[in-house]
């Protein structure tokens, strides 16, 4: 059973990875700073980053649970 919530936690956090790249390129005029630093990232990629790793994260305990 804990197996199945993370498979759906981790395909939510991935479904929400996509939103946030697919908003962060139609908003990319919007996304346009002058006062950037080079190795910053804007808010939503480093939020999709972050959604990413997380369910990758999730993948990975859950595929040690079938082990």
């Amino acid at each position: 059973m804990l197996a199945l919530i993370l498979l759906f936690l981790g395909f939510v956090l991935f479904l929400l990875s996509f939103i946030f790249i697919i908003l962060d390129i139609k908003n990319y005029e919007n996304n346009r700073y002058k006062d950037l630093k080079v190795n910053e990232l804007p808010k939503r990629s480093s939020q999709s980053l972050l959604f990413g790793l997380l369910a990758l994260l999730i993948a990975v305990i859950t595929s040690l649970t079938y082990v």
